[in-house]
């Protein structure tokens, strides 16, 4: 296996709680981690989490900026498909049962930090855990897919990950009111409907006015449809937290495991 990139930490926190209050408090606590992170309160924190079990869609915030954002935004949830804004960029992924998701949350860097390295550190584990799996798994734009980009996770040239980055405050450790850190997201698709999921993407888009954003459903999967195999995110959160506690030490990383 290749060598992992040295700006890994040299200790991690792999945390597999997740935010029962609300869907969005589940999300946005992504971001109260990278607070703690960025002012030296925790140590780096690799993050597998689901979804709670609400039909939805996640965006960005630039996909309901402006009227007819918000418009469209509304409309979906009158139809039953509310929208939960994320702090990542990106384009509309689904929310809800059967999807699993992977967050790295960094201390911000000086020394060869740039976005491009921390895709590729996000993706490296999840491509070798599907390839663990017998999944033919590679990093790779998929163009139609749902929020593509050059840094989705595909099993045969249709994507099963999707990955978003924000970057917050200054360098950590500084003197500064406002130390930051690295979020780099990766939400897998293991069991959801992307029948539908698909279909109400293409919806919203429609709806607010994005005919640039084209999304088509051969161009995605999901781990259950690739492998054949009846996954829950249940499943596919205990399979990658053991591959995770198995692989770190390997690569000379620390993890420790908390509730």
């Amino acid at each position: 296996m290749i060598a992992w990139d040295p700006l890994w930490p040299r200790e991690v926190e792999v945390l597999v709680e997740e935010v029962l209050a609300s869907p969005l408090d589940n999300i946005l606590h992504d971001d109260e981690i990278g607070q703690q992170v960025a002012h030296r309160d925790r140590i780096p924190v690799l993050r597998v989490w689901r979804h709670l079990p609400v039909t939805g869609l996640v965006v960005s915030r630039r996909d309901v900026a402006g009227s007819a954002g918000q418009a469209a935004m509304a409309r979906m949830a009158s139809e039953g498909w509310p929208l939960f804004v994320r702090s990542t960029g990106g384009t509309a992924v689904p929310h809800g049962e059967g999807m699993l998701n992977l967050s790295l949350i960094f201390p911000r860097q000086a020394e060869g930090a740039t976005t491009d390295r921390y895709y590729r550190i996000l993706c490296q584990p999840l491509v070798e855990w599907l390839r663990g799996l017998g999944l033919d798994a590679e990093m790779t734009d998929v163009p139609g897919a749902y929020c593509d980009g050059n840094y989705n996770v595909a099993i045969g040239g249709r994507k099963v990950v999707g990955t978003a980055q924000a970057w917050r405050g200054g360098l950590a450790g500084m003197a500064s009111r406002h130390p930051g850190y690295v979020l780099a997201h990766g939400c897998i698709s293991v069991s959801p409907d992307l029948d539908a999921a698909i279909a109400a993407i293409q919806r919203f888009y429609r709806y607010a006015g994005r005919d640039e954003v084209r999304i088509e459903r051969d161009k995605a999967t999901t781990l259950a449809e690739a492998s054949r195999e009846p996954w829950t995110s249940g499943e596919a959160k205990a399979s990658l937290v053991e591959f995770l506690l198995k692989r770190l030490p390997e690569v000379g990383v620390t993890p420790r495991l908390l509730p």
